[in-house]
């Protein structure tokens, strides 16, 4: 019967010590393999079939023996996993441009949501999410706050004045659409309209008190529909249209904090009249021209178009390589197109 022996692994070859006597001296060594069964003479056989079917193998390629645990080379990374926050104007571009991403690169995830302009800034900066969107630029306190952030303007954008389809103005100058936004002008009759309700309204959308005339010769109301402070489709409105006049919009204007609230709010009242990206324009409203102006694609390009921005995502300092991904394909000819299909207007075709 044969005896017990002790097998070690020393510079890569098999070495059976006589006795306990380690052949590192006083250096421990790892648990010994024992080999049960066999001679010394069959075992260092055994163990030299061993190192040359490994041999043969890492020759061949078949085990990496340089990236013993990981990924092979060519392989690919961990999937990419970004958040798009901020704008709702700039939504449908990262919805879009997101789904589209997708089904080009299996396993990877964008998640593109809303918030506002100002949401969007914050949260970029404070690093809750990938990329931030806004409408609008920086303010001043932001700059200070957040030197780090860079921005890439994506896409450019119109805001169209809104009012129902069956409202008769088509046409304001910047002086009307001022006196409306004040609370100056009351009554639709003094812009080329109709008379109708007189509408006293809070901030929280609650109508307060409503009185109809009947040719009385006293104002009819206008519906002031407004986004909330903080958005920066408001931010664009008021830079043009408010603050030469050095007032806010009316207390008693309507607050949404949509695009398409605000649509459906106008688009559900006759005397209602609101703001809205020009993305957002459909039938069931009705855009009207700005000092003879019609807010499009083609005059906003042009510069003719009084009230424009750029549209921006955002990154805290310079994008890293899953940022820069989905930026390369926003601002591919795919992406370009994507901008135009869903009514912005381009700044890479």
């Amino acid at each position: 019967m044969h005896g017990m022996y002790n097998l070690y692994i020393y510079g890569g070859n098999p070495y059976i010590p006589r006795l306990d006597i380690s052949p590192l001296g006083d250096i421990p060594v790892k648990q010994p393999i024992t080999t049960p069964g066999l001679s010394p003479r069959r075992t260092v056989a055994v163990v030299l079939l061993i190192a040359a079917i490994t041999a043969s193998l890492l020759g061949s390629g078949c085990i990496d023996s340089t990236n013993n645990n990981h990924e092979t080379e060519g392989t690919s990374a961990s999937p990419l996993e970004l958040q798009v926050v901020g704008s709702t104007t700039v939504l449908p571009i990262a919805e879009e441009c997101a789904r589209v991403f997708m089904e080009q690169r299996p396993g990877d995830k964008v998640y593109p949501m809303g918030g506002g302009s100002s949401h969007g800034i914050k949260s970029v900066a404070d690093g809750t999410v990938d990329i931030g969107t806004a409408s609008r630029d920086l303010k001043s306190s932001e700059e200070e706050a957040y030197p780090s952030l860079v921005m890439h303007g994506v896409a450019k954008d119109g805001v169209a004045v809104v009012v129902h389809p069956e409202s008769r103005v088509s046409d304001l100058t910047i002086e009307q659409l001022q006196g409306i936004y004040t609370g100056r002008i009351t009554n639709w009759q003094d812009v080329g309209g109709e008379d109708s309700e007189i509408a006293e309204v809070s901030n929280e959308g609650i109508i307060r008190r409503i009185v109809k005339f009947f040719n009385c010769g006293e104002d009819s109301g206008i519906m002031v529909v407004s986004r909330e402070e903080g958005s920066g489709t408001r931010d664009c409105f008021e830079q043009t249209v408010m603050k030469p006049t050095g007032k806010e919009i009316t207390d008693h204007a309507i607050i949404q904090d949509s695009n398409g609230k605000i649509r459906t709010t106008v688009a559900g009242n006759k005397a209602g009249i609101g703001f809205i990206s020009l993305g957002y324009v459909d039938s069931s409203v009705k855009a009207v021209a700005l000092d003879g102006v019609q807010p499009m694609v083609e005059t906003v390009r042009r510069g003719e178009y009084a009230i424009s921005r750029t549209l921006l995502m955002i990154t805290d300092g310079e994008p890293d390589e899953d940022e820069q991904a989905f930026l390369d394909f926003v601002f591919s000819e795919e992406g370009q197109r994507i901008v135009t299909d869903v009514h912005f207007i381009p700044v890479n075709i």
